[in-house]
């Protein structure tokens, strides 16, 4: 029995291991409930093939961040449009530069009138490396419409928070450490509240038919 302790512990540790990476990669959260202060499990609802959509629409909370091009970025920026965030930092290897080519494709798809009702951010968790310059190339290789943010932490908490996200960052690991981060897509309505995700086998498909079709179903269900 004792020679078997370490391929248990080994085996654990494997398991702990798959469930902390899907955890970072499927955008595992939890919901707290203000008026309990408690901790309860985020239920989602939807009508549509592509999008979730949070039953419970919460209001962003208060924030300040930089653009790209330097100007102020806040809850004023989410007023008035749709937009989908993706949470990531610049110097990741795989997860964020395909996740943002797959949101440049989504873009493309869009005809002139659903590209003017939609924002495409990203919310950059690494503030010391992904400064606004550096940013505004970084997505040049993407989209010229795209919108770069990032800034303090306690505003970058704060957001990461309220989308219902989680990142990481690894610094142990030295100057060119990574940061584990949340892989979904964040949708927020016109009143600046978190208003649900984009199923991510929907995003991955070459095909973005479904969710032109679905987000365009939603921006005309919410605006009758």
């Amino acid at each position: 029995m004792k020679k078997a302790a370490p391929y248990i512990v080994i085996v654990v540790a494997l398991i702990a291991g798959l469930l902390l990476n899907f955890s970072f990669n499927e955008g595992f959260h939890v919901e707290v409930d203000s008026s309990t202060n408690g901790i309860q499990d985020n239920k989602i609802d939807s009508q549509y093939q592509s999008i979730l959509i949070y039953p419970k629409k919460n209001l962003l909370p208060e924030f300040q961040l930089t653009a790209h091009d330097n100007s102020v970025f806040s809850n004023k920026d989410f007023m008035n449009v749709w937009s989908l965030i993706f949470i990531g930092y610049t110097n990741c290897p795989d997860v964020c530069p395909n996740t943002l080519n797959q949101m440049t494709q989504l873009y493309n798809s869009f005809d002139d009138d659903m590209q003017s009702k939609f924002n495409f951010v990203f919310l950059s968790v690494d503030p010391e490396r992904d400064t606004p310059q550096h940013m505004a190339k970084y997505l040049d290789y993407f989209n010229e419409n795209f919108v770069g943010v990032s800034g303090s932490v306690k505003n970058i908490d704060s957001l990461v928070k309220a989308l219902g996200g989680v990142y990481s960052l690894n610094k142990e690991e030295g100057e060119f450490y990574t940061v584990d981060h949340s892989a979904r897509i964040f949708l927020v309505g016109p009143a600046a509240e978190r208003y649900g995700i984009l199923e991510s086998h929907s995003l991955k498909t070459k095909d973005k038919t479904q969710i032109v079709s679905d987000l365009t179903q939603l921006t005309s269900d919410v605006t009758k």
